[in-house]
């Protein structure tokens, strides 16, 4: 671990974000810091759609006040603590191909991790980060659509950096974990979230090449989910339960979608829902 340019640094001032951006890159170039703030995937989308702010604008807060996760679930986001921040790109993609920026965005968090501390995370399908069996961190992707195109999209992105294990709410306690209870230490924010940003810009950069199939092959690099017998919920409207699915997880395909094999050998391929990895005994 000692190796890594986070030990021995404090949790840092999110504040000095916005004196040192990212210079000659398309994400992280302007970056726009909160003391507090509802949502920042919602203050993305406003300035998107209010202010035609250019791609690569990224919000970050040091607290939201409603901040959320997949299917409107609350995201908690205590002040002082973590990283909370959203990405707007604006990427030359049909609606139907948009699932491509939520892989990209996992890769990048995986990888700024890593590079960061050393510590070994991991994706489980669809966007959870995962250290081991617990989650670190989540992706919300919110596209807003026009003429059959994607005009912007908010990548939100929450990372449990330096919470204690008492800060968890109960009933996730055994579920969640965050960077400082892994390293043991605290993590300098500013510089985690310059290392995230500068691999989301490196792996967008190849996405605009055209290098899609490179993405989804790096995604499963970094994958925890593949090879696992799981459960897959499936949700319907307002995030209710709509039935389940088991199977094995095999792949993800062109478009992100799961590939599960059932016990009858049928295939599955899973657009949306909650994976819980079955451990065998």
């Amino acid at each position: 671990m000692n190796e890594h340019p986070m030990v021995g640094q404090p949790g840092g001032d999110l504040h000095e974000l916005t004196t040192r951006p990212l210079k000659g890159r398309i994400i992280g170039g302007r970056i726009l810091f909160l003391k507090e703030t509802a949502s920042t995937n919602d203050d993305v989308l406003r300035m998107g759609r209010d202010r035609g702010c250019k791609e690569g604008l990224v919000v970050v807060a040091d607290y939201q006040s409603h901040g959320r996760g997949r299917h409107g679930r609350k995201w908690i986001s205590p002040p002082g603590v973590n990283l909370y921040f959203t990405v707007l790109l604006r990427p030359p993609i049909p609606p139907e191909e948009a699932t491509i920026l939520s892989l990209m965005a996992s890769v990048a968090v995986v990888d700024g991790i890593r590079r960061y501390t050393g510590i070994h995370a991991s994706i489980k399908w669809p966007n959870d980060i995962m250290i081991g069996d617990k989650k670190v961190g989540g992706i919300l992707m919110e596209a807003r659509t026009k003429g059959g195109i994607v005009e912007m999209v908010a990548l939100g992105i929450g990372i449990n950096v330096n919470m204690h294990s008492g800060m968890f709410d109960r009933e996730i306690r055994g579920l969640a974990t965050s960077l400082k209870e892994e390293a043991g230490q605290d993590i300098h924010r500013p510089d985690l979230l310059r290392e995230i940003l500068g691999q989301m810009d490196y792996w967008y950069n190849e996405l605009l090449k055209g290098n899609r199939g490179l993405i989804i092959e790096e995604w499963r690099r970094r994958d925890s989910t593949m090879g696992n017998e799981v459960v897959v919920q499936m949700l319907g409207s307002q995030g209710r339960p709509a039935g389940g699915i088991r199977g094995l997880a095999e792949d993800i395909d062109e478009r992100g979608c799961l590939v599960i094999r059932l016990s009858s050998g049928a295939i599955r391929r899973v657009s949306s829902g909650d994976v819980t990895i079955l451990r065998k005994d």
